[in-house]
């Protein structure tokens, strides 16, 4: 009994019971969503979403990657919160701005049949969640993103009550419970005020940080979603929907892999500067732990492939088994580079980060248009597979070069 009440309290494992909360929680939606809405709002509904990830990322390359690796170190941490707190705020004024003026532009056009102000609630509950739970899970604040995340699974509920739903409704109820939801976040950071007068210190070592991470954060975005964009042009809209339904049903495997990302990431590169081997080992243990789940997971995905797509869209969905085919393959990728991949953000290689995408990005412009046109969807994970093992190759090559071994 004691040493089972050690383990629930252990921040590891609350960071791990968190994430499955979080991704089950937004795992069920997405399900929820796609059943709901026919298959070209949904793909709409993807498409909005494919842009909330872009300014996702450059807030996690400005804000929250530089964050990651630097709390660590920083003697006045009150002030660096504080000052991390007005950044994001910043960014999402000017993301705001961006959003009204885009659909003032487009105002009346037959594509964008979505309320704008559903939008903006969408994008500002989006952000400001993630950023809270990103900085919580930094601060080794387990307990507190729990409450979040169980706070976000109880308004999600709301969704049973509704019988009909349409796409802008479905962003603005989201947007309101990621913001209800971040009430811990905003209290946390009240309790914690400190006027950031070093603020010009923590922005010019966001900057040199950010200047490689968000080149990066935006050559990633192209190479993960660059494919599943253009199929949407080249295959319909339908497409695009029944492709990132099946990425939306992989999220279950994401929990482990947003977990290191996001809590055993710091934790890694603070072991790390203290004693390198011991990082090594611990990297290794948790490889071999995850590559367990992992390897049973996408097997009972892959055999059961034509099942879990009808019950995860609907009768709907019927034909596109195969995808979850092609995207059990292309995790198997995914999973097989994410040690490298952190030991690149470890060493805070950012230019090597940055170039691996690139060449990854390079390899989609060069090879789109013949794998979709004569391979469909098949083409569509196809390359984003060839993605994954161009940088894998690249960033093992540049440790190799740097003479790091990492399993030595």
């Amino acid at each position: 009994m004691y040493a089972l009440k050690t383990l629930l309290v252990k921040d590891s494992f609350l960071a791990l019971v968190d994430q499955v909360i979080s991704s089950g929680t937004n795992f069920c939606l997405t399900l929820f969503i796609a059943q709901k809405l026919d298959i070209k709002s949904f793909g709409l509904y993807s498409s909005v979403l494919l842009i909330m990830y872009l300014l996702l990322s450059v807030n996690n390359a400005l804000v929250i990657q530089p964050f990651q690796v630097t709390i660590a170190k920083t003697k006045n941490r009150e002030q660096y919160i504080t000052a991390l707190f007005f950044g994001i705020l910043i960014l999402l004024f000017f993301v705001l701005i961006g959003i009204a003026l885009f659909f003032q532009f487009f105002n009346g056009k037959v594509l964008f049949q979505i309320n704008s102000g559903a939008v903006i609630w969408f994008t500002i509950g989006f952000l400001i969640n993630d950023f809270f739970r990103k900085l919580l899970l930094g601060l080794s604040k387990i307990k507190r993103v729990l409450f979040m995340d169980i706070l976000f699974l109880i308004l999600a509920f709301l969704f049973l009550v509704v019988k009909q739903i349409n796409l802008s409704q479905v962003l603005l109820l989201i947007g309101v419970m990621n913001i209800v939801s971040t009430l811990p976040g905003f209290v946390f950071i009240i309790k914690n005020y400190e006027k950031p007068i070093l603020w010009r210190l923590f922005v010019i070592d966001h900057l040199k940080q950010g200047k490689w991470l968000l080149s990066v954060a935006i050559l990633q975005w192209c190479s993960s979603n660059f494919f599943i964009l253009i199929s949407g042009i080249y295959l319909g809209i339908e497409a695009l929907g029944a492709l990132r339904l099946v990425q939306s049903f992989f999220g279950i495997i994401n929990i482990g892999l947003q977990t290191i990302e996001n809590y055993f990431l710091p934790k890694i590169a603070s072991i790390y500067a203290n004693n390198s081997l011991k990082a090594k080992k611990y990297l290794l243990k948790l490889t071999i732990m995850g590559a367990i789940g992992f390897s049973i997971m996408t097997s009972l995905f892959f055999i059961f492939s034509d099942q879990i797509i009808v019950l995860a869209g609907g009768e709907k969905y019927q034909h596109y088994g195969f995808v979850i085919k092609m995207v059990a393959l292309l995790y198997f990728f995914i999973f097989l580079g994410y040690p490298v991949r952190i030991m690149i953000r470890v060493l805070m290689l950012n230019k090597v980060f940055f170039t691996g995408y690139l060449l990854s990005f390079f390899t989609s412009l060069a090879s789109f248009h013949f794998l979709l046109k004569y391979s469909g969807l098949y083409g569509a994970v196809t390359g984003l597979i060839m993605n994954q093992v161009i940088m894998i190759l690249y960033w093992q090559y540049q440790l190799n070069k740097k003479q790091f071994q990492l399993w030595k």
